[in-house]
């Protein structure tokens, strides 16, 4: 789902785990032994559990603590994202970026969040951005407060001053993380920044060029890699790109194309009945639908629902009287692939041959750019 006016100010830390790191060897990127430990005040004993990628799914290790203490040895053939947490906890994980050799870890059972990495080089880069990253959102520690206080008594003003001073605080974050991502093309973490931080809808070209700077080494690591993907896909979706067709079925099992409605203004709704700011932008949509529909507008909406009755029961109760589409495959929906649908709502909008002309078109938006096309 899209994300909220207010987000944590902290950055997620992530972990890189490998060998010693070879210094202006832009052609490799270093493998062999990490060697994990630390302590965890306030556990006397239980389990840890440090996750990290392979391949498309993610493997789980079950460290023992004792007196306080654990230890960790794992051999990596190149750097991995990891995650660290107690054992059957959620919420509470700790990721960091660990280099070959040592790396040590000082915890508190109750407040995991605030544990204290210390490993080598990449750790200490990354930290670098996560202390820049912090002090520019410092401001906005008090925004969530402020904003509700705003919006119980309805001060539109005020809100849309908080909501005006977040933007541009968070266009600075993406600002800095940019020109650290260029400056840092030999390091993983160029191509993690690009894919958290600069992945979002109108900034493909930009992820293009930061795939492009990359290294060769970081290009065949796991992040860039899917970065890579990210940008080819991205590429075949974007603005002015004919949209890749797709045919999935509709509540009767009829099957649908997206190419059979050529000679039509289309709006490709992502949606699901279990995601509530799709349900929230709906009656915009029933809206300008209406108005348009007579004028060569339509909508073919794709779901990404798993529950073929929870689906249908929310076409009925929002009135959304237009095409539908489902694989029942919840996120792993082959549209939602194809077009590399991260969040929802999202929505692609095209012209009568069938090519996109705009993206994300909310509300007055859409109607606006419609108003445009079709006076």
């Amino acid at each position: 789902m899209k994300q909220s006016l207010i987000v944590a100010t902290g950055l997620a830390l992530a972990v890189l785990a490998c060998n010693q790191s070879n210094e202006g060897d832009e052609n490799n990127l270093s493998s062999g032994t990490v060697n994990i430990s630390g302590n965890i005040n306030g556990m006397d004993s239980g389990y840890l559990e440090f996750l990290h990628p392979v391949g498309d799914s993610s493997m789980a290790d079950t460290v023992k603590v004792e007196a306080g203490k654990f230890s960790h040895k794992m051999e990596l053939k190149e750097p991995v994202n990891m995650i660290f947490r107690v054992l059957g906890s959620r919420g509470e994980e700790v990721s960091f970026f660990a280099d070959p050799g040592k790396i040590t870890i000082t915890g508190f059972r109750d407040s995991m969040w605030t544990s204290k990495v210390e490993g080598g080089p990449t750790q200490k880069l990354f930290m670098e951005a996560d202390e820049k990253f912090k002090a520019i959102m410092k401001p906005a520690e008090n925004f969530q407060q402020a904003y509700a206080a705003a919006q119980q008594t309805q001060n539109m003003n005020e809100m849309m001053r908080i909501r005006a001073d977040y933007e541009k605080l968070i266009d600075s974050l993406k600002n800095y993380a940019q020109g650290f991502v260029f400056k840092n093309r030999s390091s993983i973490i160029a191509a993690y920044f690009g894919l958290v931080y600069l992945n979002e809808p109108g900034k493909e070209e930009l992820l293009t060029r930061i795939y492009d700077t990359l290294t060769p080494a970081v290009k065949k690591s796991y992040f860039g890699t899917k970065l890579g993907e990210f940008v080819e896909t991205t590429a075949k979706t974007a603005i002015g790109q004919v949209a890749p067709d797709f045919t999935q079925n509709d509540q009767s099992g009829k099957p649908v194309s997206l190419s059979s409605f050529r000679g039509q203004y289309v709006l490709v709704d992502f949606w699901a009945s279990w995601c509530n700011p799709c349900r929230e932008e709906n009656p915009n949509i029933v809206r300008v639908y209406n108005a348009f529909k007579d004028k060569g507008f339509t909508v073919l909406g794709v779901s990404l629902d798993k529950d073929k009755t929870a689906w249908e029961k929310a076409i009925v109760d929002d009135k959304l009287t237009w095409n539908h589409v489902s694989d029942l495959k919840y996120w792993e929906n082959d549209a939602a692939r194809l077009y590399n649908i991260q969040s929802i709502p999202a929505s692609f909008l095209l012209d009568k041959e069938g090519r996109i002309i705009a993206k994300d078109l909310r509300g007055a938006d859409l109607e606006a750019k419609l108003q445009e096309l079709m006076p």
